[in-house]
């Protein structure tokens, strides 16, 4: 397998050059990249879009998607697909410019308005855009006004996520805060962007109710573009973005946000360029949004070239035990999962469990609880044991401690350090949300004792601040370092 394309170019031959770049690139609107002329009197212009697809398919396909949008088998070996922002208003402009009506603008099944025409050079072309809005879109009309660094945008993320956390259970597998917000120093909408990766984001019963149920509402579905969804929250304001928790578009998210927090050279670039973009007037926000994807993509391609961003796997870390420990709430789950993977370890959570053990027993009380909490311990520690290294919870009952120290291999303690009063006012919310599941103020005095400070059982202890945002990746490659993990390439 190789590293694949960076880029899909569509080459056509036309019988009118100047007749053909004027149609797509004056009236159509893609940019022009390069234009240049050959010894033997030949010229060409290079139009850029923003991204590329190739849509592979067989003739079934062909016939199927001729059959919807024009009623009868019309189109050749190469069809163009572009999307636009609103396919009848540009059908029409591109029929005032010398193309032909094959059929007019029509609702696909997928939620599109597809509208297939015939270029002046003759070639076959479908202009479309997706009606993925459940609601009416709002007019912006205006410059984009983007708020000055707010160190409280990680904590309100944190909070968010506690709770959407709670709220799905092991149905959200991915839960990360991204976006401008989430990127120490950078000017931005006053929204938190966070992303989901649930397992299949098409079966929405299975978590929109849920998330719903704290607070947010389902804005929009996007089916043909990584199954995405965004839902929405208005106090605080917040996007959710839904993806399947293996989609690359989350890698890229998680990517982007990791390589601006350690690279002050594009923080900067992207800095200017979001300012610069932000001062024009623009229709609707998301159009603002859209005009910064060249650079993005540019510091993307950089970034992922180079190996520096992106939760990619690593070399598994063999007979290595990371524990993650800190108070509830201090995102020790969520950095249990980031780093499991980019560790190369299995993930045992205490928690997981427990649930399960909650389903399965129908548990119901306090009493109940705790006595499960115990058992979720014995069965963590004893697949831990036979697991060969894995990324878990450490336990926070002071008697269990010492069993830690009995793992068979190298063990390192990640400690997400929490101040005493945001451990008290986290732990206040969640006994808030689950009633029967705390035993008031003594509980949670009891709690703080035993998990204030790292298990610190003889192995090494790297302390983080969970008020922070977390560099996973960068933290991954500490804990190899911590634990001798010489053939690792990212410390060399």
């Amino acid at each position: 397998m190789t590293d694949g394309p960076r880029e899909l170019r569509v080459v056509i031959t036309v019988p009118d050059h100047d007749v053909a770049v004027h149609f797509y690139r004056d009236v159509l609107g893609m940019r022009e990249q390069a234009s240049f002329s050959d010894d033997n009197g030949g010229r060409a212009t290079l139009l850029r879009l923003g991204t590329a697809t190739l849509e592979v398919g067989d003739e079934a396909h062909a016939a199927a998607i001729d059959e919807l949008e024009v009623g009868r088998r019309v189109s050749g070996g190469v069809r163009l697909a572009f999307e636009v922002k609103d396919a009848r208003a540009v059908a029409a402009a591109l029929l005032g410019a010398g193309a032909t009506e094959v059929a007019p603008p029509v609702g696909t099944p997928w939620g599109s308005v597809n509208a297939r025409l015939e270029s002046p050079d003759g070639q076959q072309i479908t202009i479309y855009h997706n009606e993925v809005y459940l609601g009416p879109r709002e007019k912006h009309d205006g410059p984009v006004l983007l708020a000055e660094p707010d160190a409280g945008w990680p904590r309100t993320a944190e909070a968010l996520i506690a709770d959407l956390d709670d709220a799905l259970g092991d149905t959200a597998v991915v839960l990360e805060h991204v976006g401008s917000t989430s990127i120490p120093g950078l000017p931005a909408k006053p929204i938190i962007d966070l992303v989901l990766g649930v397992p299949d984001p098409s079966d929405e019963p299975a978590y929109v109710p849920q998330i719903e149920a704290v607070g947010y509402e389902l804005h929009l579905r996007e089916p043909e573009w990584h199954e995405h969804r965004l839902l929405k929250h208005t106090d605080p304001p917040v996007n959710l973005h839904v993806f399947a928790a293996d989609s690359g578009e989350i890698e890229r998210m998680v990517g982007f946000r990791d390589h601006l927090r350690r690279d002050p050279a594009d923080l900067d670039r992207y800095r200017r360029a979001k300012r610069e973009l932000a001062a024009r007037t623009w229709e609707f926000v998301q159009d603002y949004a859209d005009a910064k994807s060249e650079v993005v993509e540019d510091i993307l391609r950089r970034a992922l070239d180079g190996g520096t961003a992106g939760p990619a796997p690593g070399t598994p870390l063999r007979g290595c035990f990371v524990l993650v420990s800190g108070p509830p709430a201090s995102g020790k789950t969520t950095l249990a999962r980031q780093l499991a993977p980019l560790l190369g370890l299995p993930l045992l959570a205490k928690d997981t469990l427990k649930e399960s053990m909650f389903d399965s027993l129908g548990a119901s009380d306090l009493e109940q609880s705790r006595r499960l909490g115990r058992c979720a311990v014995d069965a963590l520690l004893a697949l831990a044991r036979v697991s060969g290294g894995a990324v878990l919870e450490a336990p926070w009952y002071p008697d269990r401690a010492g069993e830690l120290a009995d793992l068979p291999g190298r063990v390192v303690e990640v400690f997400c350090r929490v101040d005493r009063e945001t451990a008290r006012r986290r732990h206040a919310g969640r006994r808030d949300r689950h009633p029967g599941h705390f035993d008031g103020e003594r509980d949670h005095h009891e709690l703080w004792q035993s998990v204030g400070e790292p298990v610190a059982g003889g192995w090494p202890v790297v302390e983080v601040d969970a008020a922070t945002p977390i560099d996973a990746a960068a933290l991954a490659r500490e804990l190899r370092r911590v634990l001798g993990d010489g053939d690792d390439e990212a410390d060399a």
